[in-house]
């Protein structure tokens, strides 16, 4: 049998709020303006959170000291609460606050300003009208783009995403953004396996194999500008071990074990 009406079944019938979800390490003035503009771009009421992800160790002072801040600052519309990572890498961060957040649905992103946050009002009036599907937003669509994104990079990148975009029989133009609203429900039914930068590409390809729909908007990218990124461009090839993984992989294993019936012990 197919998984993917038991799948599509589970997936919310609304949209109640959304839990941000703002990955930082070593970013201050760009942490705090990505905050202050989701609070300028989207609805209080849309928003159930704003949860800042740091990691215990690599996280700098500055940064810490800047979360600690929008923290207390926070009128609570909506709550801005700090969520130190329990699992390694870039992946793990967005992977802990998975059981943590209280949205119906969450909102991956970044403290950098690459994911800019204007395009999280427009992801959920999306998500409003489709409360089932993963909105992601795509740098190649037109009324997106690049800015300084080097020639090759760029290249690079668009010979990637059409060679995954046919693996996976998808007219998604871009499937390793980091930036995307996802229904929490989902998030918490898939076995989720990367901890590092793949696991951008995982959040789109897993949903993609389990027959979860999709709408893409247009979104901008700018380099950042403090701190240094997490990612090689080399690591980067990583992503095509991901790739094979999930798109050869049963669709029953891409998800968790569902837990025992009450009364029942597993087997």
């Amino acid at each position: 049998m197919s998984d993917r009406p038991s799948v599509v079944a589970r997936l919310p019938g609304a949209f109640t709020g959304a839990s941000v979800l703002v990955a930082a390490v070593n970013e201050t003035f760009s942490l705090r303006e990505t905050v202050e503009e989701l609070r300028r771009f989207c609805r209080p009421e849309d928003l159930a959170e704003i949860l800042i992800l740091l990691h215990p160790d690599r996280t700098t002072p500055g940064c810490r000291e800047t979360a600690e801040a929008l923290v207390s600052e926070s009128d609570g519309r909506p709550p801005v609460r700090i969520l130190y990572q329990a699992l390694p890498f870039a992946g793990g961060a967005y992977r802990s606050a998975i059981p943590e957040a209280k949205g119906s649905h969450c909102v991956m992103m970044s403290a950098d300003l690459e994911t800019p946050p204007e395009a999280v009002g427009r992801m959920i009036a999306e998500s409003k009208r489709a409360p089932g599907a993963v909105v992601t937003a795509s740098r190649w669509m037109a009324g997106g783009g690049f800015s300084g994104y080097s020639r090759v990079k760029i290249v690079c990148n668009a010979i990637f995403q059409k060679l995954i975009a046919a693996m996976f029989l998808t007219r998604l133009s871009d499937l390793t953004y980091a930036f995307r609203l996802f229904p929490t429900d989902l998030l918490r039914m898939v076995d989720w396996r990367e901890l590092r930068h793949p696991f951008f590409l995982e959040t789109s390809i897993v949903p993609l194999r389990l027959g979860v729909p999709f709408v893409q908007i247009p979104a901008n990218w700018r380099p950042r500008a403090e701190g240094e990124s997490q990612n090689t461009f080399l690591a980067n090839f990583r992503y095509f071990r991901t790739a094979f993984r999930v798109r050869f992989a049963r669709r029953s294993s891409l998800l968790r074990e569902p837990p025992a019936p009450p009364g029942k012990a597993a087997d």
